[in-house]
């Protein structure tokens, strides 16, 4: 009786390890599909250095970076050049005054850092989803920007002055007109 129950135990056991090995290569074969489906959105820019705390008109942001997706489709995220990982962030936005180069930089923890050009730059705004990630009403900074196609990447600031800060700087960059942010 005991040597059935041990084997009834170890089958039972490499079922359940080989069911989640099979769903950890499904995921990986989508992750892989949809790259490749995504090839043609072109390398991201190299990053240039830091604007200085004193020059920036924002600095060092904390948020958490949720991904990147085509404008106006939350749920189709964007995974090439390492645009899908979420990640600790931290946020710096730059006009030309006093920096030779101005834009957005997302400078993100153990994934590649983001240099958005001030002349790609669409606009921001508050919004409730961004890369397959929901959240309440104006939880999310939603900043657009043309690479290839217009891209949208989400960014979680829990500091709402902060995240107001980021979003009218970033609206003052792409010379959107000021208003609060519309929330949808």
């Amino acid at each position: 009786m005991e040597g059935s129950e041990w084997l009834s135990r170890a089958l039972l056991t490499a079922g359940v390890v080989g069911g989640i090995m099979c769903a950890l290569a499904l995921m990986r074969w989508g992750w892989v599909r949809r790259a490749r489906r995504q090839a043609s959105i072109g390398s991201l820019p190299s990053v240039p250095s830091l604007p200085s705390v004193r020059d920036a008109d924002v600095s060092n942001v904390e948020a958490r970076y949720l991904g990147a997706n085509r404008s106006g489709d939350w749920l189709d995220r964007i995974v090439v050049h390492g645009l899908g990982v979420p990640s600790a962030a931290r946020v710096w936005v730059q006009a030309a005054a006093g920096h030779p180069v101005a834009g957005i930089w997302v400078v993100r923890d153990g994934a590649p850092d983001i240099f958005i050009a001030a002349d790609e730059v669409v606009g921001a705004r508050h919004d409730r989803a961004a890369a397959s990630r929901a959240y309440g009403p104006g939880g999310v900074l939603v900043i657009t920007w043309q690479h290839d196609a217009d891209v949208d990447i989400g960014l979680r600031i829990p500091d709402a002055a902060r995240a107001e800060a980021v979003r009218a700087a970033v609206n003052a960059l792409a010379d959107v007109p000021s208003t609060t942010g519309e929330v949808a």
